[in-house]
């Protein structure tokens, strides 16, 4: 779920405070203006002129002005228009603004402390405005860790408005609204060596009495010992007949949290716990938790913050008038208890029948106590809601007079939401924190807060999102170790840790890595990071992939590196029995979770796990230290065995060593000429591609040829320009929509012949599904480095060479994690990217065909190096995989991670030398099904690492986990 930026032009923000003293003298140049008041502290001084702009935002230490010239202090908008202050004055102790032809005046009261500025609103004249802001201050600095002073808005009250999170930043920004009152708004200024920031940021939160105070959030989240720790996650299995399993399970993964999922172990809304797993209520879940908190495991509270459940007595049987809003009607006529047309006399012009998870809409409307779904609408003159079932979740169908209201109810993540300002909204906080402390919970992941939108809009989400939290957190007996899914300003001052993103489905390391940048910024904001949700997968066909051994290590290992939790998915006491490669997978989180809490190793050897890409293995020496080896997994896929991608080269970073190597059977798919496959287009009318975008300076023609035909009565001829001097961001898109979406669930790979042009380009074949049943993107390459025909076989979507190119489009979880909706597939686009500077790139390709996907046999497998050949004798099945690190330890796995046989090769086993090594890869094949396959060589480099010193390491952690060495160094 993705965090709600309110204002994307707007690095960070922050406030001008202060008591206001006569003018002081300061290092100003003589262009700068007059101040007409000027304020200072230990370390810093601030100082505006007459016309309301900023002439100093100076670090005393230094005498340095980080203040740009000419910026405005404060501005107002009113009537869509903004205004800057225009004119400022200063009396007994307040600035008082004027905002030009705006008629807009406003005062603002300033105090000095030691260490920090406070501005806050007094009044505004009038009031009829849309925003003031108050505190407008653009920096020089850069913010950076390097530099030796620091600046910070930090907001004081909940109606103050400062959307940049907490952390050196370039931009002071502070406003408010006349929705949440413009008096006493009230916003902290920071100025102050950088090495000083938290400690400062921990003076202003302490006396602000109007922002809640966690011990162990915001400016002290990194003094929390349990942020750090590691959980699991709970479906909703974990009763008092299962508990012990559970603790099993946690210390067999080195964990020591446990994170309750709402749902099925507790009702959103109202909070009840399953009386089916609970069948006490609340002293059922506190026996559970009890028995957790013995075994030395916290546990934790995840919610859908603020939504309903449509089960819950908040919803039915008869719905609470607190419900959510955003629109009303008036009801037109009288309404029968059967009719399923409700007529309305206003217009439904800006009413959806489309919903879907993420989707901000519902089909529900409410008169009166009778809740009503509507499949269509009419929205033209007689405007209704059409195709109406009555009576919908449990309530009861009623006749309704003409004139009743007829009220659209908001919806989000397929759950209802309260009114953001009535009492409902401030019940379901308080069922929250009475679940908690009743039941003994140690944590709070406020899930879905990311749809706070949904109870007032984009542009009011900060505010009822933070107010949720802060709600919460006032009821809290014990504080809480908070998380939620979405970030801004005012969530900073109760959340102790941040990280946990959904997982990836595919190219897990470059997620890591991806995941592991975004997380250095937390440095900044003073948070322990997190590498959650991680979820332990198997084979599941060709949308995703499973993690192998070295996955998991390279998670576990970056976050050993970056002293990061991990949050765990995908195994359960059940999972774990039933699923072969858990235990393998848990025993590698156990090792690294055991040295990471533990803090074996010294940071000279964390500071080399950290670099991305990089790749290492845990091995212990003769005295049984702990110890890394560099490794390297080189995967390279073959389509076929078709004398091009069969045959490529491995670089051997390290010293010369026996092969190593997995081999994984892929899906295939039937043949081109295959009957039950579908053309998708054969170029024969090109005006079909209407949607057509291109980086500057890049031209693209899509046309039908005859010039050059493989198959079918013509080609496409994709032509492309680049009159840039760079490859980089070389782009363009000719794109056709289906209308109606194409179901392509029997015909799920792409099969085409390009003839290239062998200079370099890539060629992508996207597809994606309607945006409200997925916001996945199906990128599809060919690197286009052959000149002639070739054939091509599409089937996985693309993950980590999503990196390796400049796309006008994210490589989030559209990329990584989301799939297209087969069944319905809404666009086929044509991308080119990588093009050479000045040239033109033409491939012919021919027409476009959706294939049936089926399994594939390697039969007899080989491998070739310098000469040297290993064969395997067994047939590999798609979704199974072969791992080969000797003569006899060749195993054959399911898709499961089950072991299925061990295989002896035959043979010679290649040596592969340093450097570059070509290689060969052969097998038989099954009938017309071409082999597919990921061949991944790993080699590995000598050992190192060096521990801390023994009074840095908790050696009672890897007494309990038998992971000690016999003696320390």
């Amino acid at each position: 779920m993705r965090p709600d930026i309110r204002r994307p032009f707007i690095t960070a923000f922050v406030v001008f405070c202060a008591t206001i003293i006569e003018a002081v003298p300061a290092p100003l140049t003589a262009a700068e203006p007059k101040p007409v008041a000027a304020v200072e502290n230990d370390y810093a001084r601030i100082a505006v002129d007459a016309k309301g702009h900023i002439t100093s935002f100076l670090d005393r230490r230094t005498g340095r002005n980080y203040s740009q010239s000419g910026i405005p202090l404060a501005y107002v908008r009113k009537g869509g228009q903004q205004q800057p202050v225009s004119k400022v004055s200063y009396a007994d102790g307040r600035l008082e603004l004027a905002f030009g032809q705006s008629g807009v005046t406003a005062v603002l009261k300033v105090t000095a402390h030691e260490r920090y500025f406070v501005v806050e609103v007094v009044s505004v004249q009038p009031e009829e405005i849309d925003e003031l802001v108050f505190v407008n201050i653009a920096l020089r600095s850069t913010g950076a860790e390097t530099e030796p002073f620091a600046a910070c808005a930090v907001a004081l009250n909940l109606r103050t408005n400062v959307a940049g999170i907490p952390q050196p930043m370039r931009h002071l920004w502070a406003a408010a609204y006349p929705r949440f009152g413009l008096a006493g708004a009230k916003v902290a200024i920071i100025g102050c060596p950088y090495a000083e920031l938290r400690r400062v940021m921990q003076e202003v939160v302490s006396a602000a009495d109007e922002l809640p105070h966690s011990p162990i959030g915001g400016p002290w989240a990194l003094d929390g010992p349990h942020n750090y720790d590691s959980y699991l996650f709970d479906f909703g299995n974990l009763t008092e007949e299962t508990v012990d399993e559970w603790i099993a399970l946690a210390k067999q993964l080195g964990v020591t949290q446990i994170d309750f999922h709402g749902g099925r172990s507790f009702r959103f809304g109202d909070f009840r716990p399953n009386p089916k797993l609970y069948p006490n209520g609340v002293a059922s879940m506190k026996a559970v938790i009890d028995k957790l908190h013995a075994a030395g495991i916290q546990a934790g509270l995840h919610t859908y913050a603020m939504f309903i459940e449509k089960t819950c007595p908040y919803v039915t049987p008869v719905p609470d008038p607190r419900l959510g809003k955003d629109a009303t009607f008036t009801l037109a006529a009288d309404l029968t208890a059967d009719a399923t047309t409700v007529p309305v006399v206003e217009s439904t012009a800006k009413m959806s029948t489309v919903t879907g998870f993420f989707v901000r809409n519902s089909v529900t409307i409410q008169i009166d106590d009778e809740l009503i779904t509507y499949a269509g609408l009419s929205k033209k003159p007689p405007y209704a809601f059409t195709k109406c079932k009555r009576g919908a979740y449990g309530t009861k169908p009623a006749p309704h007079k003409k004139g009743a209201k007829v009220h659209h109810l908001r919806e989000c993540f397929g759950r209802f939401c309260p009114d953001g300002d009535s009492t409902l909204f401030t019940e379901i906080a308080a069922n929250t924190a009475k679940l908690y402390n009743q039941a003994g919970f140690d944590m709070i992941y406020l899930d879905a807060l990311d749809g706070g939108d949904t109870v007032a809009g984009r542009e009011n989400a900060w505010y009822y999102q933070s107010k949720f939290a802060f709600e919460i957190f006032k009821r809290l007996k014990k504080p809480a170790i908070m998380e939620m899914s979405t970030f801004h300003h005012h969530l900073w001052y109760v959340r102790s840790r941040m990280g946990a993103w959904d997982h990836p489905t595919r190219s897990h390391k470059k997620f890591i890595d991806i995941h592991c940048q975004a997380n250095a910024l937390l440095r900044r904001q003073f948070l322990p990071g997190n590498l959650g949700w991680w979820a332990f997968k198997t084979w599941q066909g060709p949308n995703g992939e499973p993690t192998f051994a070295d996955d998991i290590e390279y998670l576990c290992c970056k976050a050993l590196a970056n002293n990061y939790g991990l949050s765990l998915m995908g195994i359960n006491p059940t999972t774990a029995r039933s699923i072969p490669s858990l235990p393998r997978l848990a025993a590698i989180v156990k090792r690294y979770e055991t040295l990471r809490r533990a803090n074996y190793f010294n940071d000279a050897v964390k500071k080399r796990l950290r670099v991305p890409g990089k790749e290492f293995t845990l091995v212990r020496d003769s005295n049984g230290q702990w110890q890394f080896r560099p490794v390297q997994y080189d995967r390279h896929k073959v389509h076929g065995i078709d004398g091009w991608s069969n045959r490529w080269t491995v670089t051997n970073p390290f010293e010369g060593q026996p092969l190593r190597l997995r081999i994984e059977a892929l899906t295939g798919t039937r043949p081109y000429d295959d009957p039950a496959a579908m053309t998708l287009t054969d170029f024969s009318d090109v005006t079909q591609f209407t949607d057509r975008k291109a980086q500057p300076g890049i031209k693209a023609r899509l046309e039908a040829s005859t010039e050059r035909i493989k198959v079918g009565p013509g080609s496409g001829l994709f032509t492309a320009t680049n009159s840039t001097n760079t490859r980089v961001r070389s782009w363009c898109k000719i794109g056709r929509v289906f209308s109606p979406p194409l179901n392509l669930s029997k015909t799920r790979a792409l099969g085409l012949w390009v003839y290239g042009d062998g200079k370099g380009e890539v060629l992508n074949l996207q597809q994606t599904s309607p945006p409200h049943l997925s916001h996945a993107i199906a990128d599809h390459y060919i690197v286009v480095d052959f000149k002639g025909w070739r054939y091509f076989e599409l089937v996985e979507p693309e993950g980590e060479r999503h990196a390796d190119y400049s796309w006008p489009y994210g490589g989030g979880y559209a990329i990584y994690r989301e799939s297209i909706r087969p069944n319905s597939v809404e666009t086929l686009s044509l991308w080119y990217n990588n093009i050479p500077p000045g040239q033109t790139v033409r491939c012919y390709l021919s027409p476009i065909r959706a294939l049936p996907t089926c399994p594939v046999e390697l039969r007899n497998p080989s491998v070739t190096i310098g000469g040297e050949t290993i064969i395997f004798p067994v047939t590999i099945k798609t979704g199974q995989y072969l791992e080969f690190f000797g003569p006899d330890d060749c195993k054959l796995y399911g898709p499961r991670g089950e072991l299925l046989a061990k295989v002896t090769p035959t043979g010679k086993v290649p040596t592969l030398r340093p450097g570059r090594n070509p290689i060969e890869f052969r097998c038989a094949a099954a009938g017309d099904v071409r082999p597919r396959a990921y061949v991944t060589v790993i080699t590995q480099g000598p050992p190192f690492g060096r521990t801390n010193a023994s009074k840095q390491i908790r050696l009672d952690y890897l007494r309990a986990a038998g992971l000690a060495p016999e003696s320390m160094p």
